[in-house]
């Protein structure tokens, strides 16, 4: 045992081991080691980033890390569900989210996103208005748009002897019957959903063709084509199997067949005719999320046209900013790269193509793509009586009438 000596300090008892003392210095420090540890983690400036696959250029991490000292905790998903099952619980610890366009009404109508505080994003300045002015959230107030694309049909030339040129064509028992096994849809549903309503003939973009009966449709045209599919691909599935011509057709984002084109020139993307479906994804920072202010800061850092420009290289999609702000940055630092890619009409449309934007979702509406999806995978379209109960009862029938005359003629 110690106790406070004259002089401020600790002097021993007389007859007390000094191995005793310093046991049990061991034993307080081990005890509280744990929380010390415990502390310094948390006081670590960390960002936690959840995001699609295959959708930055990490070079862009390292950048913020080094130029902010926020350490980025990144990972990915390959359907903007899996997101919106995060976002749903609060942000599953994440502090920012990049999700479809498609959600951002029901994130902020159920509370589960913070509202954005313009003052710490001037780079908001730099959005392309067009973007800026989605339905989604026209006014950034919760939601600021990351980058947008397409979504069409990829092929692979010489394996595709007619490539489809529309959706009605893509979801054709017949047609696609031909590639049986070399097949893949969009894993995320929605997109899925849409195609098949523009070749049934609806407008996805209209709210009243979002009902039972259309959904009934849609589950029954899907699940047509089902048994020839070799399965609904994320982005990091799809490209490596066009890539190595493992698939020949695959519904698939712009972008993604951009890239897959500098691997195989023999991989090429189509504009649907009866309908080009266009897209944005949000970065939203989600209700529980802890680390707000390094949310908002790498948001901002994002807008910047170099770092804009960077992620347009490495993902071919179009970033959310001006057209103009990297066409100036290509030509005054001479980068052909950029500029081959804001001239290319697969990354920026032509204007003949027919743009159909993608709907913001409401309840209702994600209601139905769930119940659709639940339909096409059990192949139980919702509202429909199945047959099977029908013929149980026919052989019920027979079996009776067949006893009771065999009773008779006993």
């Amino acid at each position: 045992m110690a106790l406070p000596s004259p002089g401020g300090g600790y002097a021993m008892v007389r007859g007390e081991p000094g191995g005793v003392r310093i046991a049990a210095w061991l034993i307080i420090v081990a005890l509280i080691a744990p929380f010390m540890a415990s502390s310094a983690a948390s006081e670590e400036n960390v960002l936690k980033v959840l995001n699609y696959s295959e959708y930055i250029d990490p070079e862009v991490l390292k950048i913020f890390e080094e130029m902010t000292g926020i350490r980025v905790v990144y990972d990915e998903f390959e359907a903007a569900e899996e997101a919106w099952a995060k976002l749903k619980v609060g942000g599953a610890g994440y502090d920012l989210i990049i999700i479809a366009h498609s959600y951002v009404q029901l994130a902020i109508d159920q509370g589960l996103v913070r509202k954005i505080d313009k003052s710490m994003i001037p780079n908001l300045a730099n959005l392309d208005p067009l973007i800026a002015g989605h339905p989604a959230d026209p006014r950034q107030d919760y939601a600021v748009p990351y980058m947008w694309g397409t979504t069409g049909i990829a092929y692979v030339e010489g394996c595709v002897a007619d490539p489809p040129r529309s959706w009605r064509q893509l979801f054709d028992e017949d047609y696609i019957s031909r590639y049986s096994g070399k097949v893949s849809l969009l894993s995320e549903f929605s997109e899925v959903f849409e195609a098949a309503m523009i070749a049934l003939g609806y407008d996805p973009s209209v709210r009243d063709n979002w009902n039972g009966e259309v959904a009934r449709e849609v589950a029954r045209l899907v699940g047509s084509i089902k048994e020839h599919l070799v399965g609904f691909y994320g982005a990091s599935e799809y490209m490596p199997a066009l890539a190595n011509e493992q698939i020949c057709i695959a519904q698939a984002w712009n972008g993604d067949v951009l890239v897959v084109r500098e691997e195989n020139p023999r991989v090429n993307y189509v504009t649907p005719e009866d309908g080009t479906l266009f897209w944005v994804d949000y970065m939203l920072i989600p209700r529980d999320a802890e680390n707000v202010e390094a949310a908002h800061k790498f948001i901002n850092f994002l807008l910047d046209p170099e770092i804009a420009a960077r992620n347009v290289k490495f993902v071919w999609y179009a970033a959310s900013i001006k057209k103009d702000l990297l066409v100036d940055l290509a030509e005054s630092t001479g980068d052909s790269e950029l500029m081959e890619i804001l001239e290319d009409p697969l990354v920026y449309p032509p204007e003949n193509a027919r743009l159909i934007p993608s709907p913001v979702l409401d309840q209702e509406m994600n209601k139905l793509l769930e119940e659709t999806k639940i339909a096409v995978q059990t192949g139980e379209v919702p509202g429909e009586r199945s047959s099977l109960p029908l013929y149980a009862l026919m052989a019920i029938v027979v079996a009776a009438a067949i006893a009771l005359i065999a009773r008779k003629r006993a």
